[in-house]
């Protein structure tokens, strides 16, 4: 009796270990056909071409001219005038009208990566053209609709030798009213525009753009588009989206003339031709202003407007979009 007991008490055991193992053998093996069948995660941007204006605050007060014989360079920040912190453009004056124009001047300046003191004279001071505010016209690349963060211009704000200026904090309005002054072989034109409503605000200005936060902008109705990996830029045909009228925006063909098969961040990922009849007849080329227009090819957004090249205004450079989205 206590026998059977025992053998059949085995048997259930051993009829459940069964089971138990048969039902994780399925759970596993079900879950990993699914884990393979649901797509991964991917980035998605809105690719946008609006024609921005840029107002910023610096962070510090930066030489804007150049002086004959000078000591100071274009892009150099103000740092100290005789000991005496300068942070605003009143300061700078207040301690210039207090100068003696017999004494030395010892001026502390950022240039570049490099601070350094030297001696100038107050006549020399007045000819400097300062100022800590910048402003003027770019084009917007993207909105990320997840984060509502958004990325402009394609390459760094920059005055002079300062290639990256800092920000204290800055500004991005749309536009009307815009004019172009076209392009030609060996003269890079420009668009003009007149400043509309404040979208946004930013103090992030890097190699690649600047980036920060839209406040108010209708993008619900736009379409995002894949971020494309390096790998899935081909040669050939692409379209850049740009801003042509106070509100309209159209894509224009270009080609992808070469690609830079960068393993790290850097500038100048593609080179680009502007094939569009349209687009040459009315801009001549790349522009000024035309910085950051985003480049899409397919369903896929690859990158953004960076550099136009001088004596051949059909061509130019692009940025690779996740290098601006990411750094």
């Amino acid at each position: 009796m206590y026998k059977f007991l025992d053998l059949k008490n085995k048997s259930l055991l051993k009829l459940k270990f069964i089971l138990f193992v048969s039902f994780l053998l399925y759970f596993l093996s079900t879950n990993l056909i699914y884990s393979h069948s649901i797509p991964k995660d991917e980035d998605y941007l809105i690719p946008m071409g609006n024609l921005i204006q840029i107002d910023a605050e610096l962070e510090n007060l930066v030489v804007k001219n150049f002086i004959e014989g000078s000591s100071f360079c274009v892009g150099d920040s103000i740092l100290k005038v005789n000991g005496t912190q300068v942070n605003s453009y009143k300061d700078f004056t207040d301690l210039l009208s207090n100068l003696s124009t017999k004494d030395d001047v010892v001026v502390l300046v950022k240039r570049g990566e490099n601070t350094f003191s030297f001696k100038t004279t107050k006549n020399e001071l007045e000819k400097v053209n300062c100022n800590n505010y910048i402003s003027g016209f770019a084009t917007l690349t993207y909105i990320n609709p997840k984060t509502n963060r958004f990325g402009a211009v394609g390459h760094p704000i920059s005055i002079g030798l300062a290639r990256k200026v800092p920000i204290k904090n800055g500004n991005i309005y749309t536009t009307k009213d815009l004019t172009i002054d076209k392009s030609c072989r060996g003269h890079v034109g420009c668009i003009n525009a007149v400043r509309k409503d404040v979208i946004g605000e930013f103090t992030h200005n890097s190699d690649f753009g600047i980036k920060g936060e839209i406040a108010t902008f209708k993008d619900s109705l736009l379409k995002p588009y894949k971020v494309a990996s390096l790998d899935d830029v081909k040669l050939g045909k692409a379209q850049i989206i740009l801003q042509t009228g106070s509100y309209t925006k159209d894509a224009f063909d270009i080609q992808i003339v070469d690609i830079q098969l960068q393993h790290s961040p850097k500038a100048k990922t593609f080179k680009i031709k502007v094939v569009d009849k349209d687009l040459l007849a009315l801009t001549g080329g790349i522009v000024q202003g035309m910085s950051g227009a985003p480049i899409v090819q397919g369903d896929k957004i690859i990158g953004a407007v960076s550099h136009a090249i001088e004596n051949n205004p059909a061509l130019g450079y692009a940025v690779y979009i996740k290098w601006m989205n990411e750094n």
